[in-house]
């Protein structure tokens, strides 16, 4: 559920390019309720924003897609008065919820730096994050590589600010070697959208 939905919506589309006969189930659901499902072979591939627990390193195996920088991003109108303000201390953003790894990086980046932003509202879905700011309500963080899309869905820009925080992706399976071509066309993909950097937005 931590990792973003364009990106996830990238590595099906190109998926079913590759292969247009592809049918897929996609499940959202927090690590702990589909690693489990992984080790028991009710899922094929998760996709996730950490690596499978020790108590299921025996069976699972997690490959690390890549690690991203996270931004801030928000309407032009609130860059703008952020622009003026240049400090996040009473700005208003939206968040991951806490059991959220990224919510919790972003709460130690708070506290080491003296800010205290005005937490306008917290979400499981990021794709419904981004929705709120894009009515202005606040900023939301996004990661590095769905900025360009971010920015044509959306409409939102990146704050000139440095969170310093960075997210690991990771593909996990229960085989070292895919049986189906369905979910090794799935990994191979996920890690090559992954791994594409792209250039940050401006404005």
């Amino acid at each position: 559920d931590s990792v973003p939905k364009i990106l996830a919506s990238q590595i099906l589309a190109r998926a079913w390019k590759e292969m247009p006969g592809l049918k897929i189930v996609v499940r959202e659901g927090l690590p702990s309720e589909l690693f489990p499902a992984l080790a028991a072979h009710q899922i094929d591939i998760v996709i996730a924003t950490e690596p499978a627990p020790a108590s299921l390193k025996t069976v699972l195996f997690s490959r690390k897609m890549g690690r991203h920088a996270v931004h801030l991003v928000a309407t032009p109108e609130l860059k703008a008065a952020f622009d003026k303000k240049k400090d996040l201390s009473g700005f208003p953003v939206l968040v991951p919820t806490g059991e959220s790894a990224l919510r919790r990086e972003l709460e130690r980046w708070w506290a080491d730096a003296g800010i205290r932003p005005d937490i306008r509202a917290e979400f499981d879905d990021s794709a419904a994050m981004c929705e709120l700011a894009t009515a202005g309500a606040g900023a939301a963080p996004v990661l590095e590589p769905v900025l360009p899309d971010v920015a044509r869905r959306y409409g939102l820009v990146r704050l000139p600010v440095r969170t310093g925080i960075h997210e690991e992706l990771f593909i996990v399976t229960a085989e070292r070697q895919f049986s189906h071509e369905g979910p090794r066309l799935i990994a191979r993909l996920a890690g090559e959208i992954s791994a594409k950097q792209k250039k940050p937005l401006r404005g």
